[in-house]
């Protein structure tokens, strides 16, 4: 296993190159382009994945066998692909990796393309019901939308990858409206959709159920909340999931469940879901000692905004410290300014990872912003270790900003290692 992990690491994971004809060829060979499941996809910029875990927790319960695909992983590569609720096992990902290898032949795919095929192959030799695939970029050209999904989804729509799907939500709205399929259901969760999303649905021929006009999410008193659709109101507990955007995740999630399967779910299907859903790395509270840790991948301006929209309504009675670091290609001036005023103390790691922006810079966007407390750290480690040991009981820990971040500090707090 670890010789095929070394073996993809130079693939290089950071490069992109968008495109459908290397993994159309190569899933050909492999006889995958109709591997006898069928398929949800769950495209967006942010909630992509509690968006696609509260659809397999649905359909688990409803007597499906699943496979969830998602990326990128925190810690174990294997944490991509998940059969029937666990991941996939080592020897039947090696032997992915081995026939995928044989069949590509002269085919110079990418990292994504490479875990995407050991993805669809490990899920056809499991004999799943439906796979849920979350897109890893875009759309329209992202290596998932290499096979046809009966119901797609988008979960929101906000400026990210603007090198490769545009710098306006129009352009990105339509790269990600790529996934709709003629005659098939287009559940769009964003409560300000670019006009792209339903032209591309209109183009395509695809059925687009729209927020606040085909279904509906309330915030109600006392941890509880509303989803409505054309026929049906129903009053739900919170989700598991810290912030109230759970809540959006999860009505888009219903929606999709409903349209494959015919009918909405039953209400107790719906709050298993609801109540069983916990994402690591998102909205993820621990508690170590004395201090309360949170961890989220907010790696752009919306994630950024909605955790500053937690922090200001989950006030502490003293400090928070942040341990930040991002990639190269993310606006972390952004970033910044969405937290500014909800962050005290900023501890900014120096990532292991070729396209990551270097701590001074971020210590410069930072001082930009008005920001005289920040300090650099030499590994995301150092920075949590550092961030721990300067917090009292009355203070908190944010650790966020990429999963290049997040991962290496959820490892160090699930092992206790502080």
């Amino acid at each position: 296993m670890h010789d095929w992990l070394r073996y993809l690491e130079q693939l290089q994971p950071d490069k992109i190159e968008l495109g459908l004809e290397r993994i159309t060829r190569v899933a050909g060979q492999l006889d995958l382009q109709s591997p006898g499941f069928r398929v949800i996809t769950v495209a967006g910029t942010n909630g992509k994945g509690s968006t696609a875990a509260y659809i397999d927790a649905m359909l688990t319960a409803l007597g499906y066998r699943t496979g969830v695909y998602t990326s990128p992983h925190f810690i174990h590569f294997n944490e991509r692909i998940v059969i029937d609720g666990r991941r996939v096992g080592e020897d039947r990902l090696c032997r992915a990796f081995a026939a995928i290898e044989q069949a590509r032949a002269d085919v110079a795919l990418t990292y994504f393309e490479f875990t995407t095929l050991a993805g669809i192959w490990c899920f056809a030799e499991a004999g799943i019901d439906v796979a849920i695939l979350e897109v890893g970029l875009g759309g329209r050209l992202d290596a998932t939308n290499a096979w046809d999904s009966e119901v797609a989804c988008i979960s929101s729509i906000g400026i990210d990858h603007v090198e490769w799907l545009g710098n306006d939500r129009e352009s990105i709205g339509a790269e990600k409206a790529g996934v709709a399929r003629q005659g098939c259901a287009l559940i769009c969760g964003d409560t300000n959709p670019p006009a792209s999303i339903a032209r591309v649905a209109g183009e395509k021929g695809a059925l687009l159920l729209q927020r606040d006009r085909d279904f509906f999410v309330e915030p109600l008193l006392d941890s509880q909340w509303s989803y409505e659709d054309q026929s049906t109101k129903l009053q739900l507990p919170a989700p598991a999931i810290a912030g109230k955007w759970a809540c959006d995740n999860a009505a888009v999630a219903i929606t999709a469940v409903a349209k494959f399967i015919g009918s909405l779910p039953a209400t107790p299907v719906i709050e298993s879901a609801l109540a069983n859903v916990v994402m690591p790395g998102r909205m993820q509270i621990l508690q170590y000692g004395d201090t309360q840790v949170l961890l989220d991948v907010a790696h752009n301006k919306a994630a950024a905004e909605q955790l500053d929209a937690y922090l200001s309504s989950i006030r502490v009675d003293g400090k928070t410290l942040a341990v930040f670091g991002c990639m190269q290609d993310k606006d972390a001036s952004a970033i910044i300014d969405s937290l500014v005023t909800a962050v005290d103390n900023w501890l900014i790691a120096e990532i292991d990872y070729p396209r990551a922006m270097p701590a001074t810079e971020i210590s410069a966007k930072l001082a930009l912003a008005g920001v005289e407390n920040s300090e650099n750290f030499a590994s995301v480690i150092h920075a949590v270790r550092a961030a721990v040991a300067q917090s009292g009981p009355e203070d908190r820990v944010v650790v966020m900003g990429s999963f290049h971040v997040v991962g290496p500090a959820l490892d160090l707090l699930n092992k206790s290692s502080i």
